[in-house]
């Protein structure tokens, strides 16, 4: 989503990271786009801020498809000399085998007519050039394959990589209560969305987990819902990640 301006996709995180000591900046891409045209607006939106702030990079938190846009922007558009770290969270690396699997079986009407409703709903929020096709098509495991063969990690960025899972489906809210069975059948462990596996990114992989029953969702990693999780503080978990960043010089 563009972030605050529609919606707080970040929930509390944002604030607690600003009341610590942070500068907060937020990407603004399209949530449905192409990695590629996601990636393209994202490059130019980093460029801004360095130009406007005077820094001299920047330290990019990505949740989602948006590790994918900033893998991109950093590897394929040149923002590796102005990115410094690259922190993703719950991003499908490898892409996701039930979002090929839909795009391939479901009938073609079926596809457009979601996508139209998905778009004709965007816009109602001031979106103009949503493609929720597009985004989707970005995620499958094919689609991932390919990007991945041409988005190397660049050895001027720090990366990491963060995912968590539910343990059962009534762990998660909606959406991710609904989608988690049908993503552990055809991608296994997940949070709802994205497969443990296919999170895994760089040697700084980190996998979050609670004692708990419940589980940590997908949209529980960006605070969406704005709840207190038994065992796991979402707001300190972000406070620690920009405390290793500053440890290590970024």
């Amino acid at each position: 989503f563009r972030d605050m301006n529609f919606f707080n996709y970040w929930g509390r995180v944002p604030r607690e990271l600003i009341r610590n000591g942070a500068t907060v900046f937020y990407g603004e891409q399209q949530s449905a786009a192409s990695v590629e045209n996601s990636a393209k607006f994202l490059a130019e939106r980093i460029k801004d801020i360095i130009n406007e702030t005077g820094c001299e990079k920047v330290n990019i938190i990505a949740h989602s498809k948006g590790g994918l846009d900033s893998r991109y922007a950093i590897s394929c558009l040149g923002m590796d000399k102005y990115v410094a770290s690259l922190t993703t969270i719950s991003t499908p690396h490898r892409g996701c085998i039930f979002a090929e699997y839909i795009l391939n079986k479901a009938p073609a009407g079926l596809c457009k007519f979601i996508t139209e409703k998905y778009n004709a709903a965007l816009r109602k929020f001031g979106e103009k050039d949503s493609d929720f096709l597009g985004a989707v098509t970005s995620l499958t495991a094919k689609s991932c394959e390919e990007l991945n063969k041409v988005a190397i990690d660049s050895p001027n960025v720090f990366y990491s990589s963060y995912m968590s899972k539910l343990k059962k489906s009534s762990g998660g809210k909606f959406p991710t209560n609904v989608t988690y069975l049908l993503v552990k059948k055809f991608d296994g462990e997940n949070d709802g969305l994205v497969s443990v596996d296919s999170a895994k990114w760089g040697e700084n992989y980190f996998f979050i987990e609670n004692k708990y029953k419940r589980g940590i969702s997908h949209v529980d990693m960006i605070d969406l819902n704005r709840e207190d999780i038994k065992g796991f503080d979402i707001r300190e978990f972000y406070v620690d990640i920009i405390k290793g960043l500053k440890a290590r010089g970024f």
